[in-house]
């Protein structure tokens, strides 16, 4: 069956709201899964497993971002379109059957992301596979080119000091030139974040048709606005803007800001000066080719000026304090740094009123141990500067603890029941079908299909 792109851009099933992220249009093979009911709305955005595809290790570090978490295990040889996640096993099956997109070699196919939680983001790849690959057989890297054959990144680090650059829009757009094929090809859309070891991972079922472009002069085709659009560094009364290259390349930029052109470049980045404090902007980018053809405008960010710091004044408060998964007796929670303001030094995590940690500018994550099973708590989080100044709180964000389970054995034992629900930690030992399992990355068991003996990058048997 033969399905044309779809400008879908939100979910409304039923099922829970889990994180992070997937591709509705064109359609993946996930979210086609979802519209025929057979995965619910946390399955859709939870083909997470760990970043840099095609390595087959984990611990490595992101060469464009050393500071950056580093990655888990990567989904194994014919488990990429499932990310290895149990409960879209059959997303991995072999064959022709799936429905595809109809699409020619060198169309500019715009692909879209919506999240339903955003990251620190460092990058989206996209992979295509190699001209004489088989669809009978397992998905695997070596079916795959070896590297993407599009590439939108962010350079910006360390992450945590540049929250507003590493924010991606809702939803993020990109205008992708596919390569030359023809039949049936599969493509692999990853994003990858920043602040942990995972990525996203999409396959999108495509049908080349054959080429029947009549204009193969590159200059008298009107080009494409270039994609990754982000504000870089802001101050009080300017913002420097930067982008990605367009595909085809070409040789001039125009920025405009609030619907006006404010100046043209050859470079990926310009600065908005003379701007007023504390005040939001509008930008969108185009690309101009070599005959003086315009593109349409990228996709519209924003971006707000600092306010002017008084000296002395506290930093600004963090935003975005929500939960990465609950236990019967841990609430992990994570937050983003404040945007401008006076630096930052570090963080104050409170619980029902009360201080109970401090982490430093790096960490904002904070697992917080030892809790009642069935109670509720609010949290909020203040930053800290070198003088010691608070700012104001972030939001409250209030979560409830899971039931303790009976683990079987006496409260002294190392290995408890696996709970569905529950936040694992790298090292954790569980029990489960009378067998000993220890946790390979920090995961919340959504569900049962992460189970041990299940979820293969998740839990191997220890004795």
């Amino acid at each position: 069956m033969t399905e044309r792109n779809s400008n879908i851009i939100s979910t409304s099933k039923s099922g829970p709201q889990l994180r992070h992220g997937h591709v509705p249009s064109p359609a993946s093979r996930a979210y086609f899964a979802w519209l025929d009911g057979k995965i619910d709305n946390g399955m859709l955005n939870q083909r997470e497993c760990g970043k840099f595809f095609p390595a087959q290790t984990s611990g490595l570090t992101d060469s464009v971002a050393p500071d950056d978490v580093t990655n888990f295990l990567p989904p194994p040889d014919g488990k990429i379109a499932s990310a290895n996640q149990g409960n879209g096993n059959f997303l991995d099956d072999v064959g022709t059957h799936w429905k595809k997109h109809s699409v020619t070699s060198s169309e500019m196919l715009k692909f879209t992301w919506h999240y339903t939680a955003l990251h620190a983001t460092r990058r989206w790849n996209y992979f295509i596979t190699r001209p004489n690959w088989n669809p009978n057989l397992p998905l695997s890297r070596a079916q795959f080119e070896d590297k993407p054959f599009y590439k939108v990144e962010l350079t910006e680090q360390p992450y945590w000091s540049h929250g507003a650059a590493l924010t991606p829009p809702q939803p993020t757009e990109h205008n992708v030139m596919l390569p030359q094929r023809s039949g049936y090809h599969v493509l692999l859309a990853v994003w990858e974040v920043a602040n942990t070891g995972n990525a996203f991972y999409h396959v999108i079922d495509l049908d080349f048709s054959d080429n029947d472009s009549d204009n193969d002069n590159p200059d008298e085709i009107t080009p494409v606005a270039p994609d990754g659009l982000r504000a870089g560094k802001v101050s009080t009364n300017s913002i420097t803007l930067t982008w990605s290259a367009s595909a085809p390349p070409t040789s001039l930029y125009r920025l405009y800001r609030d619907d006006t052109l404010i100046g043209q470049c050859s470079e990926l980045t310009l600065t908005d000066s003379n701007l007023s404090e504390n005040t939001t902007y509008r930008y969108a980018v185009s690309s101009v080719n070599a005959e003086g053809k315009e593109s349409a405008p990228s996709q519209t960010i924003t971006a707000k000026t600092n306010a002017m710091i008084v000296p002395g004044s506290p930093p600004l408060a963090p935003s975005g304090l929500h939960d990465m998964g609950v236990t019967a007796d841990t609430v992990n929670l994570m937050w983003r740094a404040p945007i401008g303001g006076t630096e930052v030094s570090g963080y104050v995590i409170y619980r029902d009123g009360n201080e109970i940690a401090r982490t430093g500018i790096a960490q904002m994550t904070y697992a917080d141990t030892g809790l009642t099973s069935k109670t509720a708590y609010r949290y909020f989080v203040a930053a800290f500067d070198a003088k010691g100044q608070l700012s104001v709180p972030s939001n409250v964000h209030s979560a409830a603890t899971l039931e303790k389970e009976d683990s079987g054995d006496n409260e002294n034992t190392p290995y408890p029941k696996w709970a569905q629900g529950s936040y694992y930690t790298t090292g954790v030992k569980v029990s489960h079908n009378d067998k000993k399992w220890i946790c390979l990355q920090a995961h919340t068991a959504h569900v049962k299909e992460w189970a041990p003996g299940v979820a293969e990058s998740l839990w191997r048997i220890t004795n």
